[in-house]
């Protein structure tokens, strides 16, 4: 029993033992799969609501920047120095340059034309590198500034040459992942409403979706001329870095109502039209230099639907005929390609166009250098549709930083066999400039050789061409930051006579102030504008067949408060501050004081 009880407890520690140690031998034995094949927890799901990082995006195009020789601050406005300027169309731009006299007969609706040195004739458009072509039989073949949509446009370049000035326009365009949305009301006396809407992205693969419109309304029940537009804009495309395709489409549906003068009996017509211009571009090229092409082939179209009025529709007045609807349309491409390098620009087109089934070429070419110290550009063109070749060179040369000389010559000659060739002529302006701490005090000289000059027949029919000899005039201008934020921009013009379309003495004369208030704003979330204008011109003739009629002096004070916060602008001007009653074509009063006030406000989603 002993025996048994014994045997027992040996079996029970032997058989505890091997229990203990059983795991741990067990353990050692187990072979550890591969780390390759220990599952791995899944990450923790992103926050959906958490919004993308903004990038930016290629832009659409490829083309070698258009240089400007001006001796001081240069003719460009970007996109928010174009809404903050107070313009309204693109001649009230233009009014800031020398030598350039614009007409209108009235407010926001009526045409608007601008002359280089008197002739009507010398200013060309460039929108995104189309040339804008007058397809209104109306205004023949002079180029109605109202056609270039301001609000659409994200820059403007004008270049200064010896008998011509080329507007350079470039359309708004979106560059960020980041949705955009703007919004501007403004209102005003005359009746005037304006209303803006934005809308922009870039996508993650290079596409872009832009859509914008704008709605106008003005009326002027005493001096008439009123009306109103509706335009729309679209943007649709894909951009890399060393390509881009986009589609491109603005169009204007605009009216305008009669507009009676007062003492000539003579009255503008109701006028109506639907206005398209559309482009598709392709282009190849990286955008910080080295060669690039480009393709563009776009469409313009003019269809007028205006009420008809003949000379006894209004028995009051007298009233410019139109018995017929016209509708006009033009075809046009553009083949460029240029190379960059440094300051080192080149570049070489061919623009063909296709009118009434004839098919015109102008081939041209334009090299560039742009450097602090110097700059040269020489451009060349053969103009089958006009029927002129042209060569203009243009340079300016600032030894020092406080010095500075330019200047800018063109021939032009006409290639028309066998007839009077009015267009055979030289011209050429020549200024300096010595900079007076900040500002620049600027002169200047303007000449140019025989010139035919069109008549504005779209006001009166009367109106008749001249043949006009040599002309010339000399400006001054103080343009500048005067003090800290204190600026100035003033151009004062006298030339030898007063005669077509020029008057004998011009000037523009603007003080501003244009503050960020970084001591108390260091965000920059904060900026002010305020300026004052004032617009001089004496007597300008228009010839008619048996004489001239006339315009007298005008004198107008103008000015413009601007106030951002954030992303927020409040805008208010006053044109024509004391009501003064003046004309800038005869018979065509001119609006008396003018408010217009309103915001802009960007949001970015």
């Amino acid at each position: 029993m002993w025996g048994d009880w014994r045997g027992r407890v040996c079996l029970g520690l032997l058989a505890g033992a091997f229990f203990m140690e059983a795991p741990a031998v067990v353990r050692a034995q187990v072979v550890q799969p591969p780390a390759s094949e220990v599952p791995i927890p899944p990450k923790p799901k992103a926050d959906s609501t958490a919004p993308k990082p903004d990038t930016v995006k290629a832009r659409f195009g490829r083309s070698s920047p258009v240089g400007t020789a001006d001796v001081g601050p240069q003719y460009t406005w970007n996109r928010d120095e174009l809404f903050a300027s107070g313009a309204l169309s693109l001649a009230d731009l233009l009014e800031r340059v020398p030598g350039v006299t614009s007409f209108r007969s009235g407010w926001i609706a009526s045409p608007k034309f601008a002359a280089i040195n008197g002739d009507l004739n010398r200013i060309r458009v460039y929108y995104d590198g189309i040339a804008l072509d007058n397809l209104d039989a109306r205004t023949d073949p002079l180029l109605d500034l109202n056609a270039v949509q301001l609000w659409t446009l994200e820059s403007v370049t004008v270049e200064r040459l010896g008998g011509e000035i080329r507007v350079y326009v470039k359309s708004w365009q979106v560059d960020r992942t980041t949705p955009y949305t703007r919004t501007d009301v403004s209102t005003g006396t005359e009746n005037t409403n304006i209303y803006r809407g934005y809308y922009g992205k870039r996508y993650d693969n290079g596409a872009a979706l832009q859509l914008a419109g704008q709605q106008y309304n003005t009326d002027n029940n005493r001096l008439g001329g009123g009306g109103d537009a509706l335009a729309f804009l679209v943007r649709t495309g894909v951009a890399k870095k060393k390509w881009s395709v986009d589609i491109f489409a603005n169009r204007v549906i605009s009216t305008r109502v009669v507009q009676p003068t007062f003492g000539t009996g003579l009255a503008l017509p109701a006028y109506g039209t639907t206005s398209t211009f559309a482009y598709l571009r392709g282009a190849v090229g990286r955008l910080d230099g080295g060669p690039w092409l480009q393709a563009m082939a776009s469409s313009m179209k003019l269809q007028e639907d205006s009420k008809h009025t003949t000379a006894t529709t209004n028995p009051g007045f007298k009233a410019i005929s139109d018995t017929t609807d016209t509708t006009s349309s033009r075809a046009q491409y553009l083949l460029a390609a240029g190379f960059t390098q440094g300051p080192l620009r080149a570049s070489v087109s061919d623009r063909i166009r296709s009118v009434s089934g004839a098919t015109t070429h102008v081939p041209g070419g334009r090299v560039t250098f742009d450097a602090p110290y110097a700059f040269l550009n020489l451009f060349a063109e053969k103009d089958d549709f006009r029927k002129v070749n042209r060569v203009d060179a243009t340079a300016r040369l600032t030894p020092l930083p406080y010095v500075a000389v330019a200047g800018s010559v063109s021939r032009i000659t006409s290639t028309v066999t066998g007839a009077a060739r009015p267009h055979d002529f030289m011209a050429g302006r020549v200024e300096a400039g010595v900079r007076l701490l900040g500002p620049w005090l600027v002169g200047g000289f303007i000449t140019r050789d025989t010139a035919l000059l069109r008549p504005l027949r779209v006001f009166d029919t009367a109106y008749v061409s001249v043949l006009s000899g040599r002309r010339s005039g000399a400006y001054a201008g103080l343009r500048g930051k005067i003090y800290k934020d204190i600026g100035a921009d003033i151009v004062a013009t006298r030339w030898d006579s007063a005669d077509a379309y020029r008057p004998r003495y011009q000037a523009r004369s603007e003080l501003n102030v244009d503050t960020k208030w970084l001591s108390r704003f260091p965000t920059g979330s904060f900026g002010l504008r305020v300026a004052a204008v004032y617009e001089y011109r004496s007597e300008v003739s228009f010839p008619v067949g048996n004489g001239v009629s006339a315009t007298a002096l005008s004198n107008v004070f103008s000015s413009l408060l601007e106030i951002r916060i954030l992303h927020g602008i409040a805008s208010y001007q006053v044109r024509n501050m004391a009501g003064y009653q003046y004309q800038l074509v005869p018979g065509f009063y001119m609006p008396r004081s003018v408010n217009i006030y309103g915001i802009r406000w960007e949001f970015w989603n």
